[in-house]
């Protein structure tokens, strides 16, 4: 026992969590963290943005599982982290961020950097507090990790002043709460009642299907998913976190839950009885109306957050779990009866997902330049194997990517999630390639959300975190380019050229690997090139300017609208 700093509490803490990196930008208000992490053998990943590194603790959490942390000085370090912080919020992710702040003897006497933190993060987080007694931040740290991960996983802010961060205390007068006394098992007894009936819709319907959404991700519930529609033979679909949760490749799995990219997803409106588990009803699903589902289908709904349940849409049957412990009780109560076979309705999803195949296979294998977005995934995918992380961006190029590029396994696909925050793949990447040191990390993006985070390549270089980014450019922000086209006319587009870059120089310049493509032969050597480098690579590929079915359904849905 000794003298300790309030910084060596919050790195104590943290330590007692199991964290062994955090990911931050070094600035007054958190010297004494930063310097804390010396001591406890903590690794700081140090970002160029704070925003990038709340995303990374976003990754960090999406891909383990477990709360990724974040540590940024106060004020304007502070408002950076907030899009990172609205992006793991909405997307249900367990962050705990940590902001550095003034003085707090300073209040209220126009104090450099003085804002009301606190009131700033509270509508984008689960809960967030100010420490002002430096013998409670292992109480707060406690406190906030069971926010995070309690009920629906969601991002929590503690904003620690730097003279609170600086205090001297007696390690003797601290008290540090066992982590197994404060964290709340996830895991619940679902009413047997609400399961037989659920068990009773789905065995006597004629076209069942689920729809896993990241609620079965959080639950770590791949193995029971999976063992649920091989007893039931019901087919699946993924979204969000759980693409991969049962790989593509199943053959009871027919993949994205999400009509823009999957036309088999198309046929969900056909389902008589739908099984939603962990996946709000929002925009994905088209909130719950008849542009995904049949009005007259029967839903039911699992999900940790009663709120949701039967939110834009009514249920026929709605369970308050979560989805490993509703997938158990399901499993149970379904037994081992063989009369649960519908090989009409599983041939024809089937059907539909062969003729897809083959209506984008022309575009696969064209020769034109520039390059069709296609025919740059078909390339991409001969360099990936199961163990492969695939990030993807936003913007119209990687719509046709989310729309080729399968999901194999738990945790290896990657999306910005309802924020949106085009440009986050880079961040999320590095997270990724830290938590799978020894795997394939691949990002899909565009050329203009590259440039949001794009100095994140000097972090990666760095930290030697070989990432490799691909790059589909049109020369401008493609999407916005095409709608605007749509609803103005061709002669009134704004804003949405960028002009030719050489990104890959720019990434070669930081001291890492850089690739330009033109043609399609040039695409297989350039990403082998990229792949064998062992270095933080990017693949710059110009592209087609080709309307993605994305935006396309965007382009009709306004029209519509507008008439």
């Amino acid at each position: 026992m000794g003298t300790l700093t309030g910084g060596h509490l919050i790195v104590k803490s943290l330590k007692r969590e199991g964290v062994k990196r955090i990911f931050g930008l070094c600035g007054d208000h958190i010297n004494p963290i930063f310097n804390a992490c010396l001591d406890y053998g903590v690794e700081v990943i140090d970002t160029r943005h704070e925003s990038a590194a709340v995303h990374m603790a976003d990754a960090w959490a999406r891909v383990t599982g477990e709360p990724g942390v974040a540590v940024v000085t106060g004020g304007p370090g502070h408002t950076n982290a907030m899009t990172g912080l609205a992006t793991a919020y909405l997307a249900g992710s367990p962050v705990i961020l940590i902001s550095g702040q003034f003085n707090q003897y300073l209040k209220e006497k126009n104090a450099l950097q003085e804002m009301d933190q606190v009131g700033m993060s509270k509508p984008v987080t689960k809960w967030v507090r100010e420490v002002t007694e430096v013998k409670r931040i292992p109480e707060y740290i406690a406190a906030a990790y069971r926010e995070a991960v309690s009920g629906r996983p969601g991002p929590a802010n503690l904003n620690i002043p730097v003279d609170v961060a600086m205090a001297e205390v007696e390690e003797s007068s601290v008290s540090f709460p066992p982590r197994e006394r404060y964290r709340i098992l996830q895991g619940s007894s679902t009413d047997p009642d609400l399961v037989e009936k659920a068990i009773t819709l789905l065995k006597t319907a004629e076209r069942p299907v689920c729809i896993a959404g990241s609620g079965v991700w959080w639950a770590q519930a791949s193995l029971e998913l999976q063992r649920f529609i091989e007893l039931t033979q019901i087919p699946l679909f993924t979204i969000g976190m759980a693409r991969g949760i049962v790989s593509d490749f199943h053959p009871l799995c027919f993949g994205y839950a999400d009509t823009a990219f999957n036309p088999v997803a198309k046929e969900i409106k056909q389902a008589d009885v739908v099984l939603v588990l962990g996946k709000r009803i929002d925009f994905r699903l088209k909130y719950g109306g008849p542009g995904f589902f049949d009005p007259k289908a029967k839903l039911i709904q699992v999900d940790t957050y009663p709120g949701e349940l039967g939110k834009n849409r009514e249920l026929e049957i709605g369970i308050l779990a979560d989805a490993k412990s509703t997938l158990k009780q399901l499993i149970t109560t379904a037994g081992e009866e063989k009369s649960w076979g519908r090989k009409a309705w599983i041939e024809h999803l089937r059907k539909v997902a062969q003729g897809s195949k083959e209506q984008f296979a022309p575009y696969e294998n064209s020769d034109e330049v520039p390059i069709h977005p296609l025919r740059l995934c078909r390339e991409v995918k001969k360099m990936l194997d199961e163990d492969t992380t695939l990030v993807f961006d936003g913007g119209d190029f990687v719509h046709w990517c989310r729309l080729a590029l399968s999901a194999h396994k738990p945790g290896h696909w990657l999306r910005l999630g309802p924020l949106a925050a085009i440009g986050a793949s880079i961040p999320f990447a590095i997270a990724a390639k830290l938590a799978r040191p020894d795997k394939q990390v691949v990002v899909l993006t565009g050329d203009g959300a590259f440039a949001f985070f794009g100095w994140e390549f000097h972090t990666a270089i760095r930290h030697k975190l070989p990432i490799v980014v691909v790059i589909g450019n049109d020369r401008g922000w493609g999407l916005e380019r095409e709608l605007q086209k749509a609803i103005y006319g061709k002669d009134r587009v704004i804003g949405c050229d960028l002009g030719m870059v050489r990104y890959d120089k720019v990434v070669e310049a930081l001291g890492g690997h850089g690739e330009f493509v033109e043609k399609p032969e040039q695409l297989q050597p350039a990403l082998e090139r990229a792949f064998k480098s062992g270095l933080p690579a990017c693949v710059n590929v110009m592209i087609a300017e080709s309307v993605s079915p994305f935006t396309k359904g965007q382009i009709e849905a306004h029209l519509k609208h507008s008439k």
